[in-house]
């Protein structure tokens, strides 16, 4: 009697081992945050940090509009605590984007690829506080400071030689943690004039692991393959969101299944080990007395 009148009882769980199983469960099975969130205002409270964690804003407009009326309910530091990494797209507006911006304070990842026809503006919304915890950044580069806590940066669509924005090459050069760099789409009727940053980067940056450039175009990949850069940190990639299509690629940010700087980094350590493998297994006196093509710039 006293052993089945036991099993009737509920057994309470601690409440941080209780929330624990809730975000474990809610990042191994990405989505299903926000359906946890209805069982109870506790768990909505733990699963807060989790949906709001990875904002991205892409097409349909709607999701910027919910996030917009969120703002509007509920205080800055909501945000400003939660929101660590995100994702304003071309679809989002530069009013829409201003506003999202003053209440996210605590980045630290930030792309922002909104339209705007004033440089530098982005300025106004990275004050010391946010830019003291920003380290991975992908914009268009109108602005000429940068932080030294960067760690990633995405250059996007770098300004033509005759373009009358002044960047400071560097400034970004000499950035003591930056360890992944991003630069493209790259066109060779504009951009010919970054080979020789290219290769500043590669002998002079003091921390960098990466060095992707993006394009498409067979005569910028073509004249990047002469120069003989011979350097296993560097790779071409055809777009933005290689090897996936864009409602993969946004959907994978979106659940956080992906981070927009895997593909490339994960792509140089392979080549870095074929590499040395080769090295390792050097080809035969013969065969090496022959002229081979130039094989050494991984172009995707």
């Amino acid at each position: 009697m006293c052993g089945s009148l036991s099993l009737k009882k509920s057994v309470e769980l601690p409440s941080d081992i209780g929330r624990e199983i809730f975000e474990v469960t809610a990042r191994k099975f990405p989505g299903t945050a926000v359906k946890l969130a209805g069982l109870s205002k506790t768990v909505q409270y733990w699963m807060e940090w989790i949906i709001y964690e990875t904002v991205v804003l892409d097409l349909p407009s709607s999701r910027t509009a919910a996030l917009l009326r969120t703002i509007e309910a509920k205080p800055a530091e909501f945000f400003t605590r939660r929101i660590k990494r995100l994702y304003l797209s071309y679809s989002v507006t530069p009013a829409e984007a201003g506003r999202i911006l003053s209440v996210c304070t605590g980045l630290t990842q930030l792309t922002c690829w909104v339209q705007h026809q004033h440089d530098g503006w982005l300025l106004r919304y990275l004050n010391p506080t946010s830019l003291s915890h920003l380290t991975r950044l992908s914009i268009k580069l109108d602005m000429t400071n940068y932080t030294k806590n960067l760690t990633h940066l995405d250059i996007v669509l770098p300004p033509p030689l005759n373009s009358g924005t002044l960047i400071d090459w560097e400034a970004l050069i000499a950035l003591p943690h930056l360890k992944h760099l991003i630069i493209g789409d790259l066109f060779p009727s504009e951009h010919m004039y970054l080979i020789p940053v290219l290769r500043q980067l590669l002998h002079s940056g003091p921390a960098l692991e990466v060095l992707a450039i993006i394009t498409n175009e067979s005569a910028m990949r073509g004249a990047l393959e002469s120069e003989n850069f011979d350097d296993s940190r560097m790779l071409i990639i055809p777009r933005f969101n290689w090897p996936f299509d864009l409602p993969t690629y946004w959907k994978k940010l979106y659940t956080s299944e992906l981070d927009g700087w895997e593909p490339s980094a994960d792509k140089v350590k392979k080549q870095q080990l074929e590499w040395s493998t080769k090295r390792c297994h050097p080809v035969s006196q013969t065969k090496s007395l022959s002229p081979e093509p130039n094989t050494r710039l991984l172009i995707l």
